[in-house]
């Protein structure tokens, strides 16, 4: 059988208890509820029984929130006091010092509750809102060689948090991994030491393109690289972006500069050609992927790439295990070194 609008609204407003404010559809029916949102032409109220539902404003004939709401007008500062919706199908709103404004009813982007619309609009504090994961290795080997390895990894994002309407923001991201290796056999002893730390910060003008500045610092002593650094900019778009993916491509210029241990120095122009992706397959499971490839601008033919890919799983809420490769590649190294470097870690961390 089914259930009409006005029925369904009928039995919501029998089930709402307590304080909350009444809405007068134009067959009649009285809904009581509280406020979510009014946003795209639909409100939507929170009841005691019947959770959160979703009315036509072109259904409701008389509205009023007592209680102080944001009124939020693209372009300019949100409007707060007590909301009624006027027979012409405006809104009035009275100011905490009396005084009244009417807006027209297609002008605001959202309504909401002022106390929740100022929660999500604050801008958290410089240590807050950070989300990713850090994790430490250790692996001993015993025969007739003895081998131990430690590892780290650092991965976060920090981004301001969702809000009611888009407004221009900043998005950091950061990557931090380190492999230090020792091997004993004899009276001979080798030691390998990676490191590779990227910073980068967007600015997101839009929904979903960005301009944006990164730093990138490489140690990896078994291509005699002592210290390379890279500094560039450039334009970004999110191809896809929602609650499980973001997928981003990226380019610009970079500067980049390298010291090996021979003593061999070099710096040059480069072009920045990259994709990130952020993939959360289930509660449990997700990937956090690179790739970054810098064609040389100043010498033909030459070119590097780094990428590094991490799988975590919870255990639980904050205790995780993951597994990283991170594949560093240059194609102009001292003679008798490795152009690739690849590094494989396994490590248990914690979520934030």
């Amino acid at each position: 059988m089914k259930l009409t609008l006005s029925c369904f609204l009928a039995l919501v407003c029998l089930t709402g208890l307590g304080h909350a404010d009444v809405l007068t559809l134009k067959n009649g029916d009285r809904v009581t509820g509280t406020l979510v949102t009014i946003k795209g032409g639909t409100l939507q109220l929170k009841t005691d029984k019947l959770g959160t539902i979703s009315i036509p404003m072109a259904q409701v004939a008389t509205y009023s929130v007592e209680k102080p709401v944001a009124v939020v007008i693209k372009g300019q500062q949100p409007v707060y006091g007590t909301l009624e919706l006027l027979p012409s199908g405006d809104w009035q709103v009275k100011a905490a010092n009396g005084q009244v404004q009417t807006i027209a009813a297609a002008k605001p982007e959202l309504i909401m509750p002022a106390e929740d619309y100022q929660k999500v609009e604050q801008a958290p504090g410089i240590l807050e809102a950070w989300k990713g994961s850090a994790s430490l290795g250790y692996s001993l080997q015993n025969g007739n060689q003895v081998t131990s390895t430690f590892t780290t990894n650092i991965t976060a994002t920090r981004e301001r948090p969702a809000t009611p309407i888009f407004e221009p923001h900043t998005r950091t991201n950061f990557d931090f991994t380190t492999l230090l290796s020792h091997a004993n056999e004899g009276f001979s002893t080798v030691t390998s030491r990676t490191l590779t730390a990227n910073l980068r910060v967007d600015y997101l003008f839009s929904p979903n393109n960005f301009v944006f500045v990164f730093g990138q610092l490489n140690h990896v002593s078994t291509q005699s690289l002592y210290l390379q650094q890279t500094y560039g900019g450039g334009f970004g778009r999110d191809l896809i972006k929602n609650s499980r993916t973001t997928f981003s491509v990226l380019g610009g210029p970079a500067y980049e500069q390298e010291k090996f241990f021979n003593g061999d120095f070099s710096n040059t122009a480069e072009l920045l050609l990259a994709e990130t992706l952020g993939e959360q397959f289930s509660k449990r499971l997700r990937l956090d992927h690179y790739f970054h490839f810098y064609p040389d601008l100043v010498h033909g033919g030459e070119y590097r790439f780094d990428t590094s890919s991490v799988v975590s799983f919870k255990l639980t809420n904050k205790l995780l295990v993951n597994a990283s490769v991170i594949d560093l590649y240059l194609s102009s190294v001292p003679f008798g070194n490795n152009k690739n470097n690849v590094t494989l870690a396994l490590g248990i961390g914690y979520a934030f």
